[in-house]
């Protein structure tokens, strides 16, 4: 017999596909805690837990001083919503985290270019406006990003739906199972 939390009327979690996103969640939220970007010019070592997330959502970079404040935190509630998410079976949930936590990373970087922009260089700004090559990206960025994709990804392969016996079936007046 299956736990309740496993089972519902039309639709069971598929365990696997629950594990392996929970994990992408947790990856998620372990990687808005380490380092983001390496040092280059006047761009610091950081990680996520140095912006305020105020600041940043009206795109003005600002020291985000407690933890709780800061982007890094908004990541690792959205990773733990994403497991919460995922092995409760809530695809929802766990969809609109991964997709936040995207969105979140994304921004995050685009504020960062837009904070360190290096305009005193020649043409810099046709290649790179702020000297970020994609190896100045550490395992915190990587990390919460691949963890965020797959997580949105393995999501919609979260549940599957219950075939009904044949005798149902026709009892409930369909001629083919669905």
């Amino acid at each position: 017999m299956r736990p309740e939390l496993v089972k519902s009327a039309r639709t069971r979690i598929r365990l696997p596909v629950a594990t392996f996103t929970a994990f992408c969640g947790v990856a998620t939220a372990v990687g808005s805690l380490l380092t983001w970007l390496s040092a280059r010019g006047a761009r610091p070592r950081m990680g996520m837990d140095h912006t305020s997330f105020s600041g940043m959502l009206v795109y003005s970079f600002a020291n985000g001083s407690p933890f709780w404040k800061s982007v890094g935190f908004v990541v690792l509630v959205l990773g733990g919503l994403m497991a919460i998410g995922a092995l409760a079976g809530l695809r929802m949930l766990t969809v609109l985290a991964a997709v936040l936590a995207l969105g979140a990373a994304g921004m995050w970087i685009g504020l960062i270019v837009h904070h360190y922009n290096t305009p005193n260089l020649p043409n810099a700004h046709y290649l790179n406006p702020a000297n970020l090559p994609w190896s100045d990206l550490r395992e915190g960025a990587w990390l919460t990003i691949a963890g965020a994709v797959l997580g949105l990804l393995s999501a919609f392969l979260l549940r599957r739906r219950i075939r009904e016996p044949a005798s149902e079936a026709m009892a409930a007046g369909r001629d083919r199972l669905d």
